[in-house]
């Protein structure tokens, strides 16, 4: 019965099919083996993933932050609530759960691109082709929202919005707002750009209205009065889910300026500006590889056609389409002098160049169906069409392949996670309430966070993705509880904070400073806060030791400048083994520890705070 239906199949669908197999082989062969993430758990994305998929599965609420308690969540949460879903549906922890959904995300997300391509191409073999383009096995594991989005709900946009284009169908509305509000709680870059590109759309509609009809925009707004007003009905309270904050509890009030620091580059320099304007229209027409060779020559044809071709549904859709892309990614040229703010121009192109350049290129590999070579000859075209599906089916494996051998953090995911990891992971999950609070520093914090799910004081201030809330204060206050000579003010904060644990491990002094090849101090990832006359005097009222110094925010992002911060320092260790202020200790009960030939590596201490 099964080689029956699949003989009675267009070869485009089996290739899909294929195709899909080959996917899921491919990548279960490789993750299989995987004993830890392919990340670094001390500020590794995957790890933070991680913590927010645990903080879920705990009982936390997906639309509040997974590391500090009354922030918004810093990875958007449909890709942790579906992995969540995913984990419980199939009796799964937080980490096999990530493991196994990417082979989820492989296969949906191949279905919903050969969807898309043949709605607006209406042809399965430029399909297939466009979906091995699109969602490459080369791009899995898929391990994080971003990717996520990138290849799930960005398809479904194109194809939502493409529906709407031609069909006025109230469903269609329905379908985009859908789409439209999940996108706001899947990566906010990913929505701004959808929204630039929705009203790129609607701009071009009220022109051609105002040009075309007597009445102009009256009888626009009167023919889709209903249908706008169906998208806003759906789209509206499902993007509320993470904006209502931000909007009317923040109204929109920032104390972290991340578009500076929490970035790969700095915006703001018009050499940077301009090298990613270079950067991105190379990255379109280049011929490095086999790979890009053929695509720039597909995208070339593509752009050529949609010139010669009178307009269409498919040619204006396009050009439409690549317009909005434009100005969502290059939007920083207007919005950084007017505004003094951008929407971050990679994570743009990475969703909306990337997908004009694929959408272009098939446009072009549709045309290969005009060549006088082809024309009335259905066997020719149909072997050049396998040819093309072979030729980046082979490229994309090896890409697949190539990634998994020289991918180091791919090499640590075969490895397992320390034993102290493993032990405290195990007894935070079975002994604490998915938001008791946990004290550590920074990088320690983190960790536990990702293993757990566990709400901490302090973390790596790139992954909060909050604009909203004082980092510099909550590094402040934990130094004055830990570092401080202020009894009474330590309590107050361990209150403030409802702090319920302190973690120490060997690592504490180490992941804040290290020692350089010339054997001076220099800072990891200490505690810090933006100078402040106000903090200064916090500070010494509180007799916690810092100094001043021009640095990064972040460890791993020294390509942004650097900031006038103030440090704590490593004078205010006590000792190795407990770094904090003995003041402390009369409230701490041990509750669990690492030890390795009788000595602890790590310590779990419970606050005993009336």
């Amino acid at each position: 019965m099964g080689g029956l239906i699949i003989s009675k199949l267009k070869i485009p669908y089996v290739m899909l099919i294929l195709y899909i197999l080959l996917g899921l082989f491919l990548q279960y062969s490789e993750i299989s083996g995987f004993q830890s993430l392919p990340s670094p758990i001390y500020g590794g994305d995957y790890y933070y993933q991680m913590g927010s998929v645990n903080h879920i599965l705990s009982g936390g609420n997906p639309f509040e932050s997974s590391s500090m308690m009354g922030g918004i969540p810093g990875y958007l949460p449909l890709y942790g609530v579906l992995c969540a879903g995913f984990c419980k549906l199939f009796g799964l922890d937080a980490f096999n759960g990530m493991i196994y959904f990417s082979l989820v995300i492989f296969a949906l997300s191949s279905l919903i691109w050969f969807n898309t391509f043949k709605k607006i191409f209406k042809n399965e073999w430029v399909s297939v082709i466009g979906t091995i383009l699109a969602n490459g096995i080369s791009m899995y594991p898929i391990l994080k929202y971003t990717p996520f989005t990138k290849q799930i709900m960005i398809p479904l946009f194109i194809l939502a919005l493409y529906s709407t284009v031609t069909s006025k169908k109230s469903f269609n509305y329905v379908f985009l707002g859908i789409i439209y509000g999940l996108l706001a709680i899947s990566h906010t870059v990913a929505f701004v750009g959808a929204t630039l590109i929705i009203a790129t759309f609607l701009t071009y509609e009220m022109c051609k209205y105002n040009f075309d009809k007597i009445n102009g925009l009256k009888e626009y707004f009167s023919e889709n009065w209903k249908n706008l007003g169906i998208f806003i009905v759906v789209g509206l309270p499902i993007s509320m889910l993470y904006w209502y904050k931000p909007l009317f509890v923040y109204k929109l009030h920032q104390v972290n300026d991340l578009l500076i620091w929490n970035v790969t580059q700095d915006w703001f320099d018009v050499n940077v500006q301009i090298n990613f304007l270079f950067g991105v229209l190379n990255s379109l027409i280049n011929f490095n590889s086999v790979y890009s060779a053929l695509l720039s020559l597909f995208f070339i044809n593509g752009l050529v056609r949609m010139y010669k071709t009178r307009t269409n549904t498919q040619n204006e859709f396009l050009k439409i389409f690549g317009i909005g892309c434009i100005f969502a990614t290059f939007s920083y040229f207007i919005t950084i002098p007017l505004l003094n703010m951008h929407f971050v121009p990679n994570y743009m192109a990475n969703y909306y160049m990337w997908s004009i350049w694929i959408l272009i290129s098939l446009y072009g590999l549709n045309y290969l169906n005009n060549f006088k070579l082809f024309k009335n000859d259905c066997s020719k075209i149909k072997m050049c069409f396998s040819a093309v599906f072979i030729i980046f089916l082979i490229l994309s494996s090896n890409g697949f392949i190539s990634h998994i051998e020289n991918d180091p953090w791919i090499t640590k995911g075969y490895t397992s996670m320390s034993e102290p990891y493993l032990s405290i992971q195990s007894y935070l999950l079975e002994n604490t309430a998915v938001n008791d609070t946990i004290i550590s520093t920074k990088e320690l914090s983190f960790a536990l966070n990702g293993i757990s799910g566990r709400k901490l004081v302090v973390n790596r201030w790139a992954q909060q993705n909050n604009p909203y809330m004082d980092f510099s204060e909550r590094d402040i206050d934990a130094s004055i509880i830990l570092y401080g000579n202020n009894t009474p003010k330590k309590l107050e904060l361990i209150k403030k904070y409802d702090i319920k644990y302190l973690y120490w491990d060997t690592n504490w002094i180490n992941l804040d400073y290290r020692f350089s090849e010339n054997n001076s101090l220099s800072p990891c990832d200490p505690l810090i806060t933006f100078y402040n006359s106000i903090y200064e005097k916090k500070l010494d009222e509180n007799g916690v030791k810092y100094y001043r110094v021009d640095w990064w925010v972040d460890p791993s992002l020294h390509d942004v400048s650097k900031f006038d911060l103030l440090m704590i320092s490593p004078e205010n260790y006590r000792n190795s083994v407990k770094p904090w202020k003995e003041d402390l200790d009369p409230y701490l009960e041990e509750v669990w520890n690492y030890s390795v030939e009788g000595h602890k590596i790590a310590v779990l201490y419970k606050m005993r705070v009336e």
